[in-house]
């Protein structure tokens, strides 16, 4: 689970996202093909992880207002 978000904060913080970039470039191939290939999942998957990120904390943001007009 994420840690919570600091003040202002919306998505993954820079930390969060190198240490996902550092997991999934563990091995890389040595095939240029491969590579392309591996690195195109990459940013796919980072910005993913982003933008669900960016989801929590909006909803998170959303829920107490939400609850104060009902």
């Amino acid at each position: 689970m994420a840690p919570p978000p600091v003040q202002g904060q919306v998505g993954l913080t820079r930390r969060e996202l190198e240490r996902e970039l550092a997991w999934m470039l563990r091995s890389v191939p040595e095939n240029p093909k491969e590579f392309v290939k591996l690195f195109t999942q990459t940013v796919v998957t980072l910005m993913d992880k982003n933008n669900e990120a960016i989801a929590r904390s909006l909803a998170q943001r959303e829920t107490p207002s939400a609850r104060g007009n009902g």
